[in-house]
C-alpha cells in the first residue's frame, strides 16, 4: 500500500503481524503506514530488554504505555523515567535505553523516526512471523 492510498484503517492489535511469538506487532507493516516507525511490545511481568540506541538510524523514538507501567530506564546515568498511562518518553537516537516493566507486564506503542529524513524501516519491521 503506497502513501497516497492510505487513508485510513484500524486493526485489533492481536490481529497485526506479530513477531517473536507475539511479543512484538507491527503496527507500520499491518496498518500500511510508511511514514515512520510504530510498533508494540508486549513485555511480561518484572522484564528488561537488552540495552540499545539508535545512533546508526538518527531515529528519535517516542514510548506510550498502553496497558500496566514500566520505565525507560537511561544506561548511562541509571535514571529511570516512568512509563503509565500518565506519562510518556521521548528518547534521542544517541541514548542507550533499557525497557523495563512492573509487575504487570507493559504493553508499549513505539514511534521512531529521524528528524529531516525519509523513514527507511530495519528488514526486521516488514513482515511478521
Amino acid at each position: 500500500m503506497s502513501t497516497s492510498e492510505l487513508t485510513a484503517r484500524g486493526a485489533a492489535i492481536d490481529e497485526l503481524p506479530g513477531l517473536w511469538d507475539g511479543f512484538a506487532r507491527l503496527v507500520r507493516p499491518g496498518l500500511g503506514i510508511s511514514g515512520f516507525g510504530c510498533n508494540i511490545m508486549n513485555l511480561p511481568p518484572d522484564y528488561a530488554t537488552k540495552s540499545h540506541d539508535e545512533s546508526s538510524s538518527g531515529q528519535e523514538e517516542l514510548y506510550v504505555a498502553l496497558a500496566g507501567s514500566g520505565a525507560v530506564r537511561l544506561d548511562d546515568s541509571g535514571e529511570e523515567l516512568p512509563l503509565d498511562a500518565d506519562h510518556l518518553v521521548a528518547v534521542g537516537p544517541s541514548t542507550a535505553r533499557t525497557l523495563t516493566s512492573g509487575p504487570d507486564g507493559l504493553r508499549v506503542l513505539i514511534v521512531g523516526g529521524a528528524p529531516g529524513k525519509a523513514y527507511e524501516p530495519p528488514d526486521w519491521s516488514s513482515g511478521g512471523a
